[in-house]
């Protein structure tokens, strides 16, 4: 719990530093992004303020509430996601430097946030990180062959992007494609495994790419197969999340108990 509740002043810490500077000097950190609105960079500071004090006051629980870490990840992912789609599209950060220090701030947001889950499902479940670890290789080697296939091949596909950096191209689909980790990081650390649930860390980044991509035009070959392979891999997704909202929320290699038979 002790490791949980610095993780949680870590991230309250960041929020109120940067919350002060969003207040006090707003107009510098605009130039220095490219044309973000003053005012905005205010506000943003403002609920960075009250977003640490809220930090600081749960961390400062005897007994600490699973859903208000739920809660405070998924603050930390929505500004990873905003960060990320600003950079991709060039909305407010227009400077190369403001852009790479924006992605860097938000990946260590991420990361908080995926560590707070981590260790809240550890305690929750009353098991060793070791334990967790073990029960999240189990789910992920009992995906079927195919899937491991399939996904090198989706994999390797996306990071070949890198070839035609710094075109525009190669920006938005390599942001579109790392955008996903930390959702799918945080999906694994909080359940022990791989479930249906996980399509939808697909499902936010990429169809904004997808639309992007089918916009752009697809002239390039590169684009054009991209755009068939991203279809797919959101149809299986939303087939995955459809399943898990019916029901079918094991991990893989982690079964639901069945219930037991009524007697009447």
């Amino acid at each position: 719990m002790n490791s949980l509740k610095l993780v949680l002043r870590m991230n309250a810490t960041s929020c109120i530093a940067f919350g002060f500077l969003g207040l006090l000097i707003p107009a510098h950190i605009s130039v220095f992004l490219g044309d973000p609105p003053v005012w905005l960079l205010q506000v943003v500071g403002a609920v960075l303020l009250i977003n640490g004090g809220h930090l600081i006051f749960a961390s400062r629980r005897k007994v600490l509430n699973k859903w208000e870490i739920f809660y405070f990840s998924m603050g930390d992912f929505a500004w990873w996601l905003g960060s990320a789609f600003l950079i991709a599209v060039e909305i407010w950060i227009t400077t190369v430097l403001g852009a790479i220090t924006m992605f860097l701030i938000a990946l260590s947001v991420a990361v908080m946030g995926v560590t707070q889950l981590w260790l809240i499902a550890i305690l929750s479940r009353q098991r060793s990180s070791a334990e967790h670890w073990n029960a999240i290789k189990t789910s992920y080697w009992s995906l079927p062959k195919w899937v491991f296939i399939w996904l090198c091949f989706l994999n390797i596909y996306f990071m070949a992007a890198v070839l035609s950096w710094p075109d525009r191209l190669a920006v938005v689909v390599l942001i579109g494609y790392v955008a996903t980790g930390p959702l799918l990081a945080a999906q694994i650390a909080f359940d022990g495994g791989l479930r249906r649930i996980l399509g939808l860390a697909h499902l936010v980044p990429w169809i904004p790419l997808l639309i992007w991509l089918t916009m752009n035009g697809g002239d390039h070959i590169y684009e054009l197969i991209l755009i068939i392979m991203l279809t797919i891999c959101l149809a299986f997704d939303m087939f995955d999340v459809w399943r898990f909202w019916r029901g079918d929320r094991s991990a893989f290699g982690h079964q639901l108990p069945k219930p037991k038979a009524s007697n009447a």
